[in-house]
């Protein structure tokens, strides 16, 4: 699911594809520069390959730079295993390439992560296998060893429920459809209909283990409609370039690029990186419900825009629950 990986392995079939000197034998699809980059409200990933691989091969960044944008279109053409969304590929000086993503493509992923995988049998031990990679006895211990406390994922494991919640209760009051297999009563997740403050997560009082016990492993909360989810403004032509993300605060902004790079750091890293960023992810989500209403006027006077917003909450649930159980192997618990 991750963007960041899906491009860097488009580089790396392309620098196989127009040279083959040692150095580019060498590389790996996870050892290939890039990072993300904010240009003008547009998501950015921009790499400084061109520039790695300039005294390898004898040839300018920039000459470098242009010679694999061309074969990354070539194999985009030619591949059925490509990136499923439209992006633009850049060359900026003295050898940068920059992949942007527009809003329809923003749209597009956002959609696209309602389908992370989801693995009701896996069991904590499969999970560290599974992502640690070099695998053996030693490296499993060693990342028991160096799993998070309780204290740690509790911000995260109460955004989640806190999200549980709020798609139930805008179920409830007819704004979304979802589908939920999970049991339980929510307990003060604002169920008056109105727009209180996810911050409530560093004032929970009370014994932990008792708020949040230990459950199965569930299937996330689905929102089944819409579907789509109205990411877009209607323009009413469904070809113009100029069609914008609904979402455009800077606190909504900040959340969606937030579980982009919480994406990117589960593809490819540690778990301490893993809950770093996912604490960051928790508390964008909390911004982002205290300045962007959902109920009220909004679900009044702007129904798609409520539900967007609630798209975005459904991500959010998605991909922390995802942290929680298939990264982590811990609880991600449904009531608060």
């Amino acid at each position: 699911m991750s963007i960041k990986s899906q491009f860097q392995r488009q580089l790396w079939q392309a620098i196989d594809r127009i040279n083959t000197l040692p150095i580019a034998a060498q590389l790996t699809p996870n050892t290939v520069p890039l990072h993300r980059t904010s240009i003008s409200n547009y998501v950015c990933y921009r790499s400084a390959i061109a520039l790695k691989l300039s005294s390898a091969w004898q040839q300018t960044p920039l000459d470098i730079a242009h010679q694999l944008t061309e074969a990354l279109l070539t194999l985009s053409q030619e591949s059925a295993d490509t990136i499923g969304i439209n992006f633009t590929v850049e060359v900026l000086p003295p050898g940068w390439i920059l992949f942007r993503l527009g809003d329809r493509a923003l749209a597009t992923y956002l959609q696209e992560c309602f389908k992370i995988p989801y693995f009701p049998s896996v069991s904590p031990n499969d999970l560290n296998d599974k992502f640690h990679p070099k695998g053996g006895r030693g490296n499993r211990e060693k990342s028991q060893h160096n799993q998070p406390d309780s204290d740690q994922l509790f911000p995260i494991q109460y955004i989640h429920a806190r999200c549980c919640s709020l798609l139930r209760l805008a179920d409830e009051q007819g704004l979304i459809e979802i589908t939920d297999t999970g049991g339980g009563e929510d307990v003060g997740d604002g169920r008056d209909g109105g727009d209180g403050g996810a911050g409530e997560a560093g004032e929970a009082g009370g014994d932990k283990e008792e708020l949040f016990p230990v459950t199965t492993h569930q299937p996330p909360i689905m929102i089944v409609s819409p579907n789509p989810i109205p990411w877009l403004q209607d323009t009413g032509d469904s070809d113009r370039e100029s069609v914008r993300l609904r979402l455009t605060h800077p606190a909504e902004w900040d959340l969606i690029v937030q579980l982009f790079d919480l994406l990117d750091v589960m593809s490819a890293s540690d778990c301490q990186r893993w809950v770093k960023q996912g604490l960051i992810v928790s508390e964008a989500c909390n911004q982002f419900y205290k300045f962007c209403r959902i109920w009220g006027e909004v679900k009044i006077h702007d129904l798609p825009l409520a539900q967007a917003r609630l798209g975005l909450i459904g991500v959010t649930q998605v991909v922390l629950r995802s942290l929680l159980q298939e990264q982590l192997g811990v609880s991600a618990p449904r009531v608060l």
